[in-house]
């Protein structure tokens, strides 16, 4: 587990200014039993055949179910987690990084060509209450399309616990429409292209933060809302970044933030008048 560990960490660091610039069986003994059974069966050879075939069937039924790592290689088989792609309206996604950028979900689901989307994302699709989370099962995904979360650290499947933080937000994509923003693609998918909403036209606010299912105290005067990256079309609720306004004043405890199976965030949005 050391030696993952440092992987990650190594691998995270790497990443780190990329995320800057934007603020991731066998049943072998069933058949020897069955095998075993038809050569020492003294009956006829119909018999030996049905004899053998019955005990290799109750074998096989007896015999444990194995898991292992190779259960969820091409991240088809984990139960605990399905990644959601598409979206009706727009994505919202919770952007974290721990304090040693392991945990790291950095983009939405539903962005094209996402290879930093590890995240349990919220589908808005007009005013309402939403809620938005990192798992250990979302964060250690090994997906089809993007692989294994490069930075994660894992203990055997398990992503080891995350302990405080450097960005906690969480964005929804497509809805501003920014000066800056010249794309022609669809803003649901494309964060250059612009949106319907100017941000001070939309009510935004955060409800609960829980980590682990505890909830976890928050200060609701400090929380920043709004558009903070020009460059994109995404509202963001900066709830802490160590590279934004936050850092001089958070909303939270940073340093006492630890979780091992889950972080999320609810909140609400009014003003989508327009869906």
């Amino acid at each position: 587990m050391k030696v993952k560990k440092i992987l990650a960490a190594v691998t995270a660091l790497s990443l780190a200014s990329v995320m800057l610039a934007s603020c991731g069986s066998t049943d072998d003994s069933s058949s020897a039993a069955a095998a075993t059974k038809e050569t020492t069966t003294t009956t006829t050879e119909a018999t030996t055949t049905t004899t053998a075939a019955t005990e290799e069937s109750v074998a096989d039924e007896s015999a444990p179910a194995e898991s292992g790592a190779d259960d969820n290689k091409g991240g088809d088989t984990n139960s605990d987690y399905t990644p959601v792609k598409e979206f009706k309206g727009y994505d919202a996604f919770l952007m974290f990084g721990d304090s040693q950028w392991l945990w790291g979900n950095w983009e939405p689901q539903g962005l094209t060509d996402a290879t930093q989307a590890f995240g349990v994302d919220a589908d808005i699709t007009g005013d309402g209450e939403y809620t938005v989370s990192i798992t250990n099962a979302s964060i250690s995904y090994d997906d089809l399309v993007e692989g294994l979360n490069p930075q994660v650290a894992l203990d055997g499947d398990t992503a080891v616990g995350a302990e405080g933080c450097v960005v906690f937000c969480v964005d929804i994509m497509g809805l501003v429409n920014g000066e800056k923003l010249k794309g022609t693609g669809d803003p649901m998918k494309e964060k250059d292209a612009p949106g319907k909403y100017n941000p001070d036209d939309l009510k935004v606010e955060v409800k609960s933060i829980k980590a682990d299912g505890q909830e976890i105290e928050f200060d609701a005067s400090k929380i920043k809302y709004g558009n903070m990256e020009d460059d994109n079309n995404c509202y963001r609720i900066e709830i802490y970044n160590d590279y934004g306004d936050t850092a001089k004043d958070s909303p939270i405890d940073k340093d006492s933030l630890a979780f091992e199976d889950s972080l999320e965030v609810t909140f609400s949005i009014e003003g989508l008048t327009q869906e």
